[in-house]
């Protein structure tokens, strides 16, 4: 009795510690989880595993934080990937922007924590208005010979769709506790950008031709730069 209780107490203590999960009778589980992405986002997931071959399927919603964009500029300038110019573009564009990530999941053994997964992301960026100097500044492209373009806003906005990867390991605590970390990584399948005067320009024909060449120019940027290692990290409670 004694010594099956010791050993009650110490699969506990151990199970407290992060064991791997262990085998169970199959069921619906679902999981809530805070989470950072490292480096695209900090926010809130929602994962549902099946009890079919533990195929899952998992939601998150979260915003870039500026230290994340400036992390993604510094790495990429120091190996090359792109210039000071194109980090100044991406940083000044980037504030403010949402991300939502959705994947499917497969636990392969029912005993481990090991899971792969592979999904969609979209990142919705920017609603910045910039003056037509540094919007021409940023870009590298000639603004509209026009004067007084300092007095001249347009509003600036970009979507990027996403393919993810992931590999990682899930850990249960205890109580229902639960902790998860990955690896993997996010590839930009295709940038969409959108710039609009926010005024009436007398040369209508030129400011147009601005706009779509900067579109250009952000679309990409944002193609060649978003091809980032993503280092996820969550604490979450399973029902």
């Amino acid at each position: 009795m004694g010594g099956a209780l010791l050993g009650l107490l110490g699969g506990s203590a151990a199970w407290g510690q992060g064991q791997p999960i262990p085998e169970e009778t199959p069921r619906w589980r679902a999981t809530v989880e805070a989470n950072t992405d490292l480096p695209l986002s900090v926010g809130g997931r929602l994962g549902i595993e099946s009890p079919w071959h533990r195929l899952g399927l998992s939601t998150s919603l979260g915003y870039q934080p500026l230290a994340y964009v400036r992390a993604i500029n510094s790495a990429a300038v120091l190996v090359g990937a792109y210039d000071r110019n194109a980090a100044d573009l991406i940083e000044d564009t980037l504030q403010g922007s949402v991300v939502w990530r959705t994947h499917v999941s497969w636990r392969p053994v029912a005993r481990a924590g090991l899971y792969v997964e592979a999904g969609y992301g979209r990142v919705t960026l920017g609603g910045n208005t910039r003056p037509e100097s540094l919007l021409a500044s940023l870009t590298g492209l000639e603004a509209p010979s026009d004067g007084g373009a300092d007095g001249r806003d347009y509003h600036l906005r970009t979507v990027l769709h996403l393919l993810d990867v992931e590999v990682g390991w899930r850990w249960r605590l205890g109580g229902g506790w639960t902790a998860r970390t990955g690896l993997g990584g996010a590839v930009a399948l295709d940038a969409s950008s959108k710039v609009e005067p926010r005024f009436t320009p007398a040369e209508g024909e030129e400011v147009a031709t601005f706009s779509r060449e900067a579109e250009a120019v952000l679309d990409r940027t944002f193609e060649r730069a978003m091809r980032l290692p993503v280092l996820s990290f969550s604490v979450g409670y399973a029902f």
